[in-house]
């Protein structure tokens, strides 16, 4: 399988979520986020990655999920997304990191439009793998470019 076909997954509380592997740069463990003022409560703040400045996004608080402090098994899980002119780096905060695994399409269903407690907007759709469901992620829905070149600069 190639590469547009494999997919990270991770978890936030009990849900479990994924993205397409091509857009992740590298996954680390926590470190010390320094908080930035005036930010959406879900914008946690930035760090400082080999002396790059990466925002940090909480998805527990995007998602409208009770927020958890995070402690050694929180991860970051750094992404690329696609601005108008370049290719940003964020942070995501998950609470744990489980598996690549191959998605064929026919395992990739449309978000229904109802029965989900996450905003259908963030989603690309539903991937069915064994007995499990992951619900897919447009991380270019989760985060505004503008949101990113403020926090950055």
């Amino acid at each position: 399988m190639d590469a547009l076909n494999k997919y990270l997954f991770f978890s936030v509380s009990n849900d479990l979520y994924c993205i397409p592997i091509m857009i992740v740069r590298e996954i680390i463990r926590y470190e010390k986020i320094t908080p930035m003022r005036d930010a959406d409560n879900y914008l946690k703040g930035v760090i400082n990655l080999r002396g790059k400045i990466i925002p940090i996004i909480d998805m527990r608080l995007k998602f409208g999920i009770e927020a958890k402090e995070y402690d050694d098994r929180t991860v970051f899980i750094i992404v690329d997304i696609n601005g108008d002119k370049e290719v940003y780096n964020v942070g995501i905060a998950v609470d744990s990191v489980s598996d690549v695994i191959d998605v064929n399409s026919n395992q990739i269903e449309k978000t229904p439009e109802v029965g989900f407690k996450l905003k259908t907007e963030y989603l690309k759709g539903i991937a069915k793998i064994k007995n499990q469901i992951a619900m897919i992620i447009d991380m270019n829905k989760i985060v505004k470019t503008e949101d990113i070149i403020e926090l950055t600069n």
